[in-house]
């Protein structure tokens, strides 16, 4: 499947980085991501929640699409296409799904974020594991969770 990357880049380019030249860096990424962490907070299960859903963000995040943090007095995730990314927004963070590219060049509090090497290691699994289902498994984990 092709991938869909913003702004027409090839995905090779978002992984070398250049991608991040368009976006203002971020001075204290450790602070954005605690601080990201902080407003979408989650303890840590043994089993994810909203599994299908989770390897949907991740596979959109794959396909190059940004998670976007707006951050302010009242923070929010924004990921084209995927509606659900507000109730999984705490597993990305927390578990380090996601990894920063940089800030919007007029907006401190616009934070951008792409998939990282343990988000791609965890829909490598996620993949394997959805590939070993059966229809009704599937169907089971889609209707509840």
């Amino acid at each position: 499947m092709p991938r869909d990357v913003p702004y027409g880049e090839d995905w090779q380019v978002l992984r070398r980085g250049a991608l991040s030249a368009r976006f203002a860096p971020v001075p204290c990424a450790e602070a954005a991501m605690a601080a990201a962490r902080r407003a979408f907070r989650i303890e840590k299960s043994e089993q994810l929640p909203l599994r299908a859903r989770l390897l949907d963000v991740l596979e959109h995040l794959d396909r190059g699409h940004l998670l976007v943090l707006l951050g302010g007095a009242a923070p929010a995730v924004w990921l084209d296409g995927q509606p659900d990314v507000t109730l999984l927004a705490g597993v990305l963070f927390c578990y380090g799904y996601v990894q920063i590219v940089g800030r919007h060049r007029d907006n401190a509090n616009i934070v951008y974020f792409a998939l990282s090497p343990a988000g791609a290691r965890k829909l490598r699994e996620g993949r394997a594991w959805w590939n070993s289902l059966s229809f009704w498994e599937r169907l089971k984990v889609r209707v509840c969770g």
